[in-house]
């Protein structure tokens, strides 16, 4: 007995200084990931991302307004290891200034693969004190096209015929005008022969004001200026006021949210959407079904009949990204989430993340990353499960928008093989980038004076953009787009352009750039 005994405690003793060996080699780490939901971090990239770091990750649901359960983790000091927040949110810089955030730039020596990828990044995300406190996600340039006249493939070819159709042209307005005209003619039963999406605040169409190379703000002799004042804003209501009122643009436009949008795609009688190339993919498939298979909608440039160019900024999309991602000082184990981090954001992280397993869903051909089997198929025809299922993007992290240097392919294994409709946009949508990066997050914040005059501003351009392209001559149109710059001055737009100017103008002496300026 007595041996026995001694057997055991020599055993429980081995077990003991075994746990905390154990433990270290499985460190659990909380995320916030304001973009999850409520999915499981058990499908195969997320086991085969815990096998390779060691890292098992905690996912904390974004439940109910993710925005709002920041704020709440905040102020109650309960915030994970990890969050993913809006990199244009005050939140952001609310988490800095209440120390919640972990200075990255102090442990850069542990972060070689961040330092590798991000690059010139890391200095245009730095806080005002010099420092960086978060990566972005979804950073770098990224020239995906994005909007244009998305217009049905078998009504085009009706009007200009297959080889115009099928041209890398662009049209001219006054073109693209008369092909409309005449479908109108054709079709009068029609009140929607051009949809668009209803307004977003502050902004018109992305079509209409890139075409017109109207930027989000408008920088003219030392000053930043809203881009009502750009000589190219009031050109491009003129386009779509003059739609309006010949008939072609749906009247309804103002209440067009997706649903509804996608509905009125779906019918025949539509000729065009104008935005995003990939907003039409549902009434796509839905009329291919039930018409013909060109029924389609495909992408299209149309450029001024002035334009000296078909450089036109149609896809503003920012190189810092859209998110945030942070370690914050509740991290308990700070080595294990750097070294976790810098693994997502290398380009072995990266590909395990966007590509998949590499010899189950990717492998080397002559030197070349190529998908296996049938995977591009399957997510193009059941994206939402095929996602969800393998895993590839499902966890979008450090997200870094550019191809493969050693071989060109694309950072996502699902961009490799283009189906039609990408085919089409990456034809015609040329010349559309620009990095709309040096814009952002300009606009005061909070409950100060200047963001309260700031909406102010804001408010009475949403109400006027609606009125004058709905308005039922071209002159009411002007006289409406007058009224609403007096309104705009009246609410205070001079004070909030020099209070965004001296912003701007010290983040472009910071990264060393030239202001961007009209095209026109």
């Amino acid at each position: 007995m007595k041996k026995w005994l001694s057997m055991l405690l020599a055993a429980l003793m081995v077990l003991a200084m075994m746990l905390p060996a154990l433990a270290e080699e499985s460190v659990t780490i909380s995320f916030f990931d304001k973009n999850s939901g409520v999915r499981e971090f058990t499908d195969p990239v997320a086991k085969e991302l815990e096998k390779r770091t060691g890292v098992k990750i905690d996912l904390v649901s974004p439940t109910g307004n993710p925005a709002e359960k920041l704020s709440l983790m905040l102020s109650g000091n309960d915030y994970p290891d990890i969050v993913l927040m809006d990199r244009s949110s005050d939140i952001v810089n609310q988490y800095i200034e209440a120390g919640a955030l972990v200075n990255l730039s102090e442990h850069f020596d542990k972060l070689p693969h961040v330092v590798e990828m991000y690059g010139e990044t890391l200095q245009k995300t730095r806080y005002n004190d010099g420092n960086n406190y978060y990566l972005s996600n979804w950073y770098g340039y990224d020239p995906d096209p994005v909007n244009g006249f998305i217009c049905r493939y078998d009504y085009m070819i009706e009007a200009v015929g297959q080889e115009r159709a099928d041209s890398a042209e662009p049209f001219k307005w006054s073109e693209m005008v008369d092909i409309l005209r005449k479908f109108k003619e054709a079709h009068p039963e029609s009140s929607n022969v051009v949809v668009m999406s209803e307004p977003s605040s502050g902004s018109i169409n992305g079509t209409f004001a890139g075409m017109n190379s109207v930027y989000p703000y408008f920088a003219k002799d030392g000053k930043l200026l809203f881009s009502v004042r750009d000589p190219g804003f009031l050109d491009a209501i003129h386009e779509m006021n003059e739609l309006y009122r010949e008939g072609i643009l749906d009247p309804e436009w103002t209440s067009n949210a997706s649903e509804l949008r996608n509905q009125k795609l779906s019918n025949n009688g539509c000729f065009a959407y104008v935005g995003a190339y990939w907003d039409t993919w549902t009434p796509s498939a839905a009329l291919m079904a039930s018409e013909n298979a060109n029924a389609e909608y495909l992408a299209y440039k149309v450029i001024p009949d002035d334009a000296t160019t078909d450089a036109l900024p149609l896809a503003g999309r920012s190189s810092l990204g859209w998110d945030a991602i942070a370690i914050t000082a509740n991290c308990k184990n700070l080595d294990a989430a750097l070294a976790f981090v810098d693994y997502c954001a290398s380009q072995e992280g990266q590909d395990l993340l966007l590509w998949g397993i590499e010899g189950q869903d990717w492998e080397f051909v002559d030197g070349v990353r190529t998908p296996i089997g049938d995977i591009v198929a399957r997510y193009q025809a059941d994206p939402s499960n095929t996602v969800n299922d393998t895993g590839i993007t499902k966890w979008t992290w450090f997200v870094k928008n550019d191809v493969h240097p050693d071989d060109g392919t694309t950072c996502r294994i699902w961009f490799n093989e283009k189906d039609r409709s990408a085919t089409y946009a990456y034809q015609n949508l040329t010349n559309g980038y620009y990095d709309s990066a040096e814009f952002a997050a300009l606009e005061p914040a909070g409950s100060t004076i200047e963001a309260l005059m700031f909406q102010g501003v804001v408010d009475q351009f949403n109400q006027y953009y609606p009125r004058m392209v709905n308005a039922a001559t071209a002159e009411e149109c002007d006289a409406l787009y007058n009224e609403m710059v007096s309104a705009m001055e009246n609410a205070g737009m001079s004070t909030i352009e020099d209070y965004m100017s001296e912003i701007y103008y010290a983040r472009l002496a910071l990264w060393g750039l030239e202001p961007t300026t009209s095209g026109r």
